[in-house]
């Protein structure tokens, strides 16, 4: 399977690697609202093989992919697979995109936004990994936006706090009330019992190299893409 080199890679216990690629506007607009045709050749200019996607609602609901492209379009935020050379990509442009790696050779990506964290995503994400084989030990989180640019309602920031903790209320760098949304990823990562995050902290607010929808309304979407490598290869971070 020919793609792009890898932004992260893991090596895995079955010799296989875990692979992830964050885009930005520089590898064109993902979102899965445009035609077909289109998306189908901005995805294989990156990874060239047929990708699995979903329709992101804000929920829970986890979807296990078999095949390449499999269920592709249908409504959920997690795609999970044990397959090798099965593309999965989550499509954002604010929301965090978190993927969860399990050593023995299991990868989901999580599409995390504040209601879906709500909602125990991760947790779902978690349990059906285990039910797979083996619950994830490992999870990456992608550019997503930051408090200094995240400006939220205080009754929807109190309802958070009740369940997260004081420490995701935050303040803009114009001192509005705001979310620390990678905060609460982090809080949501520990408690379904994964022990290591690794954060690449870069905020979708910069408008240069991400689509930021709460910033700017844009309708385009940088993605998370995900997938276990082959044997043969040899790339590692």
């Amino acid at each position: 399977m020919q793609h792009i080199a890898p932004t992260w890679s893991k090596r895995l216990d079955d010799g296989r690697q875990a692979c992830l690629i964050f885009t930005s506007k520089i590898h064109g607009d993902l979102s899965v609202h445009q035609s077909k045709e289109r998306l189908a050749l901005r995805q294989r200019s990156l990874i060239d093989e047929t990708w699995s996607y979903l329709n992101q609602v804000h929920g829970k609901e986890v979807v296990e992919v078999g095949e390449p492209g499999e269920h592709r379009g249908e409504q959920g935020d997690v795609l999970c697979t044990n397959k090798t050379d099965v593309p999965l990509s989550i499509q954002v442009a604010d929301c965090a995109p978190l993927a969860l790696i399990s050593p023995s050779g299991i990868l989901g990506l999580v599409h995390a936004g504040w209601k879906g964290l709500m909602a125990d995503v991760v947790d779902a994400a978690s349990y059906k990994m285990e039910q797979i084989g083996e619950k994830p030990s490992i999870a990456v989180l992608g550019p997503c936006i930051h408090p200094g640019s995240y400006q939220f309602g205080r009754t929807e920031l109190n309802r958070i706090c009740q369940i997260f903790g004081e420490s995701v209320r935050s303040s803009t760098v114009n001192g509005e009330l705001a979310l620390d949304l990678p905060r609460m990823v982090e809080i949501a990562v520990k408690k379904a019992g994964i022990s290591e995050l690794i954060h690449f902290d870069k905020c979708t607010s910069d408008s240069e190299n991400f689509w930021s929808h709460r910033l700017n309304k844009d309708q385009k979407r940088q993605a998370m893409i995900g997938w276990l490598d082959s044997k043969e290869n040899s790339f590692e971070n």
